[in-house]
C-alpha cells in the first residue's frame, strides 16, 4: 500500500524549473511562472490533477476552482509537473463520483506517476473534500484526507491536501495554506494587505488613508507589526488581526523602523535613532520593556531573529559599507557574516535555520536577491533582472523566497525557488505591492 520514500526523495532533489505550460487547466495568468527549464532532463514528478468529482451541478465551478488551486500548489513547489488536460485518457469528461469506477489502466497509460482523485459535496454550511493520492504504477492509494472548510473557503481545502501530498513525496509539507502580508499602493495611499500565498483572497488590513509599509507578520499569524505615517511621522504599530485594534510599538523621535518578531512572539527587535544613531533595540509588542542591543558609532539596522531565537542577524556599515552581521540575542558576540563583494541588506533567516536570504547591491548588477549559509559561507545569487529586487521573506517550508521587484515598471511580488532558481510572479495581486512578509501555515 505504500511506496518506497527514498525513490521520491531523489526525485525531489532533482527538481527543475517550472513553466507556465504545465498549468494546463485553470484561469492563471500565463506569466505566473516565469522562466524556462534549464536542464536537459526534466525529473519532476508527473501528476494528473483533474477537477474534483461532484454529484451536485451547483458545485461544478467550485470543483474547477479547487482543481486549479491544486495544480498551482503542486507546480509551485518545483517537485511536480501536472499532466495537461489534452493528455488525459481518451474520452475523459469528469472523474466518477464513485472512486471504485476509476480506470487505472487508462490513467497509467498517460505516463503520469500519480493521480489525485477528489470528491466534493456539502454538509450544512461546510464544504467537504475527500482527497486521495494514487500511485498509478502500483495501483494503490498512498494517501487520503478528508477536509472540511467553510463554503466560501473552497481553495483552502485544496491547499491543505496539497501540503500533505508534498509531505508524502518530499518529507516536508508544502506552504499552500500560508498567507502573505504586504504594502499595497492605490493612488497616493499605501495600506497593509493580506492574501493567500498565491495572492488570492486579497484584502486590506488597514484603512489609514496614509503610507503604511514594511509589515512583519507574527509567528502565530495573529499580529502584524508595520511602519505607518498615519500620525504624521514614521512610527511603528502592531495590529491585532482578530480585533482590528492597532497599538503603538514605538513613537520615538527620529527613525522607527524594521520590526522583527522573536520566534515565540513575545519580543520585537527594531531600529531606532532616538539616541542620535540608528541602533537595534528590543521591545514587547505593546512597546514595553525596551532594551538596547547595539552601541556603535556606525549605523545598525534590519534585525532578524534566528528560528531558535538565540541569534539576531542585522545590517551594519561599520565595515565601510552595509554588510550583514550576527550577534547573540542579548547583543553580545557581534561578528560579520557577509563577504561576497557587494553591499548587503535585509537579512532574513530561513525557517529551517540553514540559510539567510538578503539583498545585494554589486556595482553593475543592481539590487538582487542572494542566499548564503547561516555561517555566511557559499553566497548564491538567486535573481538576475532589471529593476530593484528587495524585501526577501521565506516560505514556511524554506523552499522559496518571496520578494518585491520593479522589473516590470511597478512593484510586484515574486517568489524564487531556492533549489531551481525559478522565479514566479505571484498572481491575483491587483495592486502595486512591496515589502512582503510570509506567514505561517494555517491550521
Amino acid at each position: 500500500m505504500t511506496l518506497t520514500f527514498s525513490r521520491h526523495f531523489r526525485h525531489a532533489c532533482l527538481v527543475l524549473s517550472v513553466v507556465a505550460t504545465v498549468l494546463g487547466q485553470g484561469a492563471f495568468a500565463q506569466d505566473a511562472i516565469r522562466g524556462e527549464i534549464e536542464r536537459r532532463v526534466d525529473n519532476r514528478i508527473l501528476i494528473a490533477v483533474p477537477p474534483p468529482a461532484t454529484a451536485n451541478d451547483a458545485l461544478v465551478s467550485t470543483a474547477r476552482e479547487i482543481g486549479e488551486a491544486l495544480v498551482f500548489d503542486l507546480t509551485f513547489t518545483g517537485l511536480f509537473k501536472t499532466l495537461p488536460p489534452e493528455l488525459y485518457p481518451p474520452g475523459f469528461v469528469a472523474l466518477p463520483a464513485n472512486v471504485q469506477m476509476l480506470d487505472f489502466t487508462s490513467w497509467r497509460a498517460t505516463g503520469a506517476e500519480y493521480l489525485i482523485y477528489s470528491l466534493i459535496y456539502t454538509e450544512g454550511n461546510q464544504l467537504v473534500g475527500e482527497f486521495r493520492l494514487f500511485d498509478l504504477n502500483a495501483g494503490n492509494q498512498v494517501y487520503g484526507q478528508q477536509v472540511r472548510v467553510d463554503l466560501k473557503s473552497a481553495r483552502l481545502a485544496a491547499h491543505r491536501f496539497s501540503e500533505e501530498v508534498v509531505r508524502y513525496v518530499d518529507g516536508t509539507p508544502g506552504c499552500a495554506t500560508s498567507e502573505i502580508v504586504f504594502s499595497g499602493k492605490t493612488g497616493d495611499v499605501k495600506e497593509i494587505y493580506v492574501a493567500d500565498y498565491d495572492g488570492f483572497n486579497m484584502r486590506k488590513l488597514t484603512e489609514h488613508g496614509s503610507i503604511s509599509i514594511k509589515p512583519k507578520i507574527s509567528p502565530d499569524g495573529n499580529y502584524v507589526a508595520y511602519v505607518s505615517y498615519k500620525d504624521r511621522y514614521s512610527f511603528l504599530y502592531v495590529l491585532d488581526r482578530r480585533t482590528g485594534k492597532t497599538t503603538p510599538l514605538s513613537k520615538e523621535v527620529g527613525l522607527n523602523s524594521a520590526p522583527s518578531w522573536s520566534p515565540d512572539g513575545r519580543r520585537i527587535a527594531l531600529t531606532l535613532s532616538k539616541d542620535g544613531n540608528t541602533e537595534i533595540y528590543l521591545r514587547d509588542p505593546d512597546g514595553g520593556n525596551p532594551v538596547r542591543l547595539t552601541k556603535n558609532r556606525d549605523g545598525d539596522t534590519s534585525p532578524c531573529f534566528s528560528p531558535d531565537g538565540s541569534k539576531i542577524a542585522f545590517v551594519s556599515d561599520r565595515a565601510g559599507m552595509p554588510q550583514i552581521f550576527v550577534m547573540n540575542a542579548d547583543g553580545s558576540g557581534q561578528t560579520r557574516l557577509s563577504y561576497h563583494g557587494g553591499k548587503a541588506y535585509d537579512p532574513v533567516w530561513s525557517p529551517d535555520g540553514t540559510m539567510i536570504a538578503f539583498v545585494s547591491e554589486i556595482r553593475g548588477q543592481g539590487f538582487e536577491i542572494y542566499v548564503m549559509n547561516a555561517d555566511g559561507s557559499n553566497p548564491v545569487q538567486l535573481t538576475d533582472s532589471p529593476g530593484i529586487n528587495e524585501s526577501p521573506s521565506w516560505s514556511p517550508d524554506s523552499r522559496h523566497v518571496m520578494f518585491s521587484s520593479t522589473r516590470n515598471g511597478r512593484s510586484e511580488l515574486f517568489a524564487v525557488n531556492v533549489r531551481t532558481r525559478e522565479e514566479i510572479r505571484i498572481p491575483y495581486v491587483t495592486v502595486s505591492a512591496e515589502g512582503p512578509s510570509w506567514g505561517p501555515r494555517r491550521r
